[in-house]
């Protein structure tokens, strides 16, 4: 057999696993962002709610500082009870007191349900902190396994860079240029296995004189429909050829009739 047909065929199996290396590389990064980006989002949920909060007890003081000049204006009217000359200053102060106090009780009442508002939210927020930071453990535990994993692949990657490049340079520079140029207008196999008679990329017949030179082995020639490369199945074993198993033989069919006895 034509040693650059082997070559080839070794170029085209490491293309392949460079192809899905570049693929899971691509893709490291991808998960890297969104990574992030959710842990932004998570972050910016969390700000949210603290902020939230904070605004909710700036109002509780607000409240109660406002309760606290009127239960001051309480004590004022409560000693002024004591000074009052005639009945009609005495009911002044008396309503005074009155609608003070009321409104002393309704704003009492509003900071208590605000007290129970700001628990609410403190207790969620507790469990929002646990969670956040449970995840962003998981986060960066995650982080870190795929850069370590894109270390390994770009690992790989170089090695069959080198084992590329040794390959290439035992076919002749032609026909490597046309292999290039099929792999990159095909996006794929571009030294591809010819098969009774066919093309197994394009499915098209092969001219017999082309099969005839195929099986020899001597000899790389293109697909007249497809342009690809190809070479003659049987030169390497099936599962070499396709990167898939073997079928296993079916069972042997037992005879239909028994065979006369002596």
């Amino acid at each position: 057999m034509n040693p650059q047909i082997q070559a080839l065929f070794d170029l085209q199996k490491r293309d392949r696993q460079l192809h899905v290396l570049e693929r899971k590389l691509d893709l490291i990064p991808k998960r890297l962002v969104e990574l992030d980006e959710d842990m932004k989002k998570l972050a910016k949920m969390l700000e949210g709610e603290q902020k939230k909060c904070e605004d909710t007890r700036a109002f509780q003081r607000t409240h109660e500082r406002a309760l606290a000049e009127e239960e001051e204006m309480l004590k004022n009217s409560r000693a002024k009870m004591g000074q009052v000359k005639n009945p009609r200053e005495l009911s002044a102060i008396q309503r005074e007191i009155e609608s003070t106090r009321r409104m002393a009780n309704t704003r009492t009442e509003e900071i208590n349900k605000i007290k129970a508002a700001v628990e609410e939210t403190e207790t969620k927020l507790e469990g929002m902190r646990a969670s956040f930071e449970d995840i962003r453990g998981k986060a960066d535990a995650e982080a870190e396994r795929l850069r370590k994993a894109q270390t390994k692949l770009e690992a790989k990657l170089a090695k069959l860079e080198t084992n590329r490049k040794d390959l290439k340079g035992q076919v002749e520079l032609d026909t490597i240029r046309t292999y290039e140029r099929i792999r990159k207008r095909v996006g794929g196999m571009a030294f591809v296995a010819a098969s009774e008679g066919r093309c197994t990329a394009c499915k098209m017949h092969v001219p017999h004189q082309t099969f005839v030179a195929l099986r020899k082995g001597e000899e790389i020639h293109s697909c007249e429909s497809c342009g690809r490369l190809l070479f003659w199945k049987g030169l390497f074993p099936e599962d070499e050829a396709t990167g898939e198993p073997k079928a296993k033989a079916a069972p042997e069919k037992r005879a239909a009739k028994a065979s006369p006895s002596a």
